[in-house]
């Protein structure tokens, strides 16, 4: 096996630097972002070649692996973009996805890149924790969101591929302002929309409502609730109709 601290240490394995890309598109949004996804993969390429393993990745399992991504040097245009980038990878991530002991990366790292192994037959560290990031997702749906130019979009993105509910975010279409996703989730909607909900994600199924202060939403079958006798009836909530078909609505709670 590989002495993977030592890679590590000397700027390659894990950590991938100078990393140059250079990328085109209707806007500078996506061109970004395009350049983005292109430095991930060519770090994981160079990072699997360094340690050894050919396991091919999609760039959703990529993006999983990364845990940053730090500029050194860009240069965007309406149209384009250009930049040398450094790619830092989860080594405990990466050692789930590639088979590689993570066990045996931890010793590594505490010898100096000695390349001590883990005891033969002992499971990896937070093996569970880590492989989850790679279930496939169980469902799908298609959302809109808007955000406050490119950072508000990388943040939103890094964002949901930090939650282990959310398996990947394919972009459909996506502007300076705004974009519609195809969400993987690894729960079902409701229920993903309800535990994210608890993390500031707002995912809303269209004509679902959250009732103004001082209304009540309406029970389900549409019938409103019960009022006291010789009470003033509470104001109710009522969605608005919406397509079964139409998309999630998707944001942050507060606009952060």
């Amino acid at each position: 096996m590989p002495g993977l601290a030592g890679a590590q240490e000397g700027g390659s394995g894990f950590v991938q630097r100078g990393i140059t890309v250079e990328t085109s598109a209707e806007n500078a949004v996506i061109a970004r972002n395009r350049a983005l996804a292109t430095a991930q993969r060519q770090a994981y390429d160079k990072m699997a070649s360094e340690l050894g393993f050919s396991r091919s990745a999609s760039d959703s399992q990529i993006d999983g692996m990364v845990d940053s991504i730090i500029v050194e040097q860009e240069r965007a245009t309406r149209t384009g973009y250009n930049g040398r980038l450094t790619v830092n990878f989860n080594p405990r991530r990466v050692a789930s996805f590639a088979g590689i002991s993570a066990g045996a990366a931890g010793a590594t790292a505490s010898n100096g890149g000695g390349g001590a192994s883990a005891a033969p037959g002992a499971p990896p560290a937070n093996l569970a924790a880590s492989t989850a990031a790679f279930n496939p997702a169980s469902a799908f749906v298609e959302s809109v969101t808007q955000f406050n130019g490119m950072q508000g979009w990388l943040d939103l993105r890094r964002r949901l591929l930090a939650q282990p509910e959310v398996a990947s975010v394919d972009i459909l279409a996506i502007a300076v302002d705004g974009a519609t996703l195809r969400l993987g989730l690894r729960l079902p909607p409701n229920e993903a929309a309800r535990v994210l909900a608890e993390r500031g994600i707002l995912l809303q199924q269209p004509g679902t409502v959250v009732p103004p202060a001082g209304q009540v939403p309406l029970q389900p079958g549409g019938i409103a609730p019960p009022v006291r006798i010789g009470a003033s009836p509470v104001p109710v909530a009522v969605p608005a109709a919406a397509s079964p078909n139409a998309p999630w609505l998707l944001g942050v709670a507060g606009g952060a």
